[in-house]
């Protein structure tokens, strides 16, 4: 039998049925897919635990006599004194019941002392035996197991992240299917260390962080195999596999029905217990903590992903990487790839030929570099003339891709300091303008001479009453 075709047999749940098992009561067979098969005998062991758990028998009294230990008869016995003792307690607090309805003693005139000494013991429970207590330990905390998960999951992706920004250097335009690929790349972070960290430590940081653990009845922690099948359940069950609508369906299903103090569909199968150490007030204040923890350390990496490739002293080939990396991660739209010597070469690679309405097809000004002794840049110049007619606009980007790959570059710089250094934004506001200031040790200038053109927005318009002329010289130097 499958363990739902016991249920109907035997009129019991899933719930009562696991907590036997765990128990050791009953010690079903497991087929090669894992999953058990309830032979005859294990059909009629489940009655015979039915029945003595109706009889109210207690579950390590009913061990004993599984092993032999305690006589059956003996035990019916003893048991059956014990509910004579409560059936007689329980006529005498029925008899105190009907004494109080028919003196009409109001509470303020109650003398509790004289029907307190008429009672040998407290009033025993109902004579009806329910198995509803026989089932799963549980833990009905939804919201708590829901924070710990969401703490988690944004751990996982704090991973993903840092691998994507800092290692991938890959920071795609946000949509609805590049957040549907880091979302399941998310899940899978979480099927690999989840039962990594549930197999080693027992708890995730998130449930440590709110008391909960997953173990073995025994207090052992899970094989590896058993925390991943436990996350597989979660992935599937509990987030829908992940597909958009339908994971949040199930979501509020999880929520209702561990309300309830059911057990999640990946628990009933499973041979672990979970539990919670307390409930203190001061477990979310720590994770209220952690989650700002996490979202500054995000931010953090997104600003270092930002920084130049290399950094400190730099040679021409790396300047040159720093310039590529930037176009690249920024998703620039420019078909020149930067060579070594700061000249430009035409780039068709998918990486940084992002199509754009807005590309300008125009070759780069080259960035003629100065070099010292031992091979470092000291000096980057940037030089353009134009005598064309038409229009032409202010190389603001490959200025500011200059200074990105040769200042930021300074260590002076971290990523907070660089991001807070408003250089880029100082290029870009005067642009049009003549300008010099200090930045990381370097000495950074503009100068700018144009006549013909009129200045509108970023660009220069020609006038055709009279010849045009724009000269630019844009420096980067080493001064400190």
């Amino acid at each position: 039998m499958t363990i739902g075709e016991l249920e109907r047999e035997l009129g019991m749940t899933r719930a009562n049925i696991r907590f036997y098992e765990q128990e050791g009561l009953l010690s079903p067979h497991r087929g090669e897919n894992g999953y058990r098969d309830y032979a005859p005998e294990d059909v009629e062991t489940l009655r015979k635990i039915k029945l003595l758990r109706q009889l109210r028998l207690p579950v390590e009294e009913i061990r004993r006599i599984q092993r032999g230990e305690r006589a059956l008869a003996d035990a019916a016995a003893e048991q059956g004194e014990r509910l004579r003792e409560e059936e007689s307690g329980l006529a005498l607090v029925g008899e105190l019941c009907r004494e109080l309805r028919a003196e009409g003693v109001s509470y303020a005139d109650l003398d509790a002392g004289r029907y307190l000494a008429r009672l040998e013991r407290p009033p025993a429970r109902p004579s009806y035996f329910s198995l509803q207590q026989d089932r799963l330990r549980t833990v009905a905390h939804p919201w708590r197991r829901y924070f710990a998960r969401n703490l988690d999951l944004a751990l996982y992706g704090l991973l993903w992240g840092a691998v994507r920004l800092l290692l991938l250097r890959w920071d795609p335009f946000p949509g609805f299917w590049t957040t549907l690929l880091e979302n399941y790349i998310t899940c899978g972070l979480m099927l690999l260390l989840e039962p990594t960290l549930l197999s080693t430590w027992g708890y995730t940081p998130g449930k440590w962080l709110f008391g909960l653990t997953v173990r073995y009845p025994g207090g052992h922690k899970l094989s590896w195999g058993d925390a991943f099948a436990r996350t597989w359940g979660v992935f599937g069950r509990g987030f829908g596999w992940g597909i958009p609508i339908y994971n949040l369906v199930r979501q509020v299903k999880c929520c209702v029905a561990c309300g309830r103090g059911e057990a999640m569909e990946w628990e009933q199968d499973a041979d672990n217990v979970y539990t919670i150490r307390d409930t203190r007030a001061l477990r979310c204040v720590g994770y209220a903590a952690a989650s700002a923890v996490a979202v500054g350390l995000g931010m953090l990496v997104s600003l270092q992903a930002r920084m130049p490739i290399h950094r400190g002293n730099l040679t021409p080939a790396q300047y040159a990487q720093n310039v590529n990396d930037a176009i690249a991660f920024r998703n620039l739209s420019q078909d020149f790839r930067m060579e070594a010597d700061g000249s430009w070469t035409e780039d068709r690679s998918p990486v940084t030929a992002v199509v754009s309405a807005a590309r300008d097809s125009a070759t780069p000004p080259d960035h003629a570099l100065t070099v010292d002794g031992e091979g470092h840049v000291t000096g980057v110049r940037l030089e353009v003339t134009r005598t064309i007619t038409g229009f032409t606009r202010f190389p603001v980007v490959q200025e500011q891709l200059a200074a990105l790959a040769f200042v930021a570059a300074r260590p002076e710089y971290t990523c907070l300091t660089w991001a807070s250094s408003d250089v880029l934004e100082r290029i870009e506001r005067q642009s049009e303008e003549n300008y010099t200031f200090q930045a990381g040790g370097v000495t950074i200038a503009q100068c700018i001479e144009y006549r013909g053109y009129t200045n509108g927005s970023g660009f220069l318009f020609a006038e055709d009453s009279e010849p045009v002329f724009y000269h630019l010289i844009f420096t980067l130097e080493i001064t400190e």
